[in-house]
């Protein structure tokens, strides 16, 4: 979705107002902070123009697939975003947002906003156990049968120092 930044500054109240379902079509992007899938994002604001320049105030309601970070199982979670920002047209700007050709592409402000509100680990619920890293079982889901007291025979010499 863009949003025409002549069409801000051509209104009677210099703002335009938008509400609607956004499509994220950026998943490569996104996988690499764990996102399998965006189910729903709805975005909500107004870009205004105050005194030559141009601002963003938007609320985004996202449903997110995600993959765990311990047990690799998918798990839905619900996010809120706001965002409030400058526009500008000048791509060399570190402030604020890039309006390309005079547009403001929502979906992609979205898109950035996800991989910023996104925490360091996605964790289907707090106390998941992960993976057995003998078997591999999903040690959520059943109890493995692998033993615990194995020890890297690599590192066997420093039982020693515990007797």
């Amino acid at each position: 979705m863009k949003v025409s930044l002549y069409d801000v500054a051509r209104s009677a109240t210099s703002s335009v107002n938008f509400a609607k379902d956004i499509s994220i079509t950026e998943l490569d992007l996104l996988s690499t902070v764990g996102v399998v899938e965006v189910n729903k994002a709805y975005a909500s604001g107004v870009i205004e123009s105050i005194n030559s320049q141009f601002f963003l105030t938007m609320d985004v309601k996202l449903d997110l697939t995600l993959s765990c970070d311990r047990c690799l199982s998918s798990f839905t979670e619900s996010k809120s975003l706001s965002v409030e920002s400058i526009i500008t047209e000048d791509d060399s700007s570190i402030d604020g947002i890039f309006a390309e050709d005079g547009k403001v592409d929502i979906s992609k402000v979205v898109v950035d906003e996800i991989m910023m509100s996104m925490s360091m680990k996605s964790l289907c619920f707090e106390d998941c156990k992960g993976i057995c890293s003998s078997c591999g079982i999903n040690l959520n889901e059943k109890e493995c049968k692998c033993k615990e007291d194995e020890i890297d025979p690599r590192l066997s010499g420093l039982l020693d120092l515990l007797k």
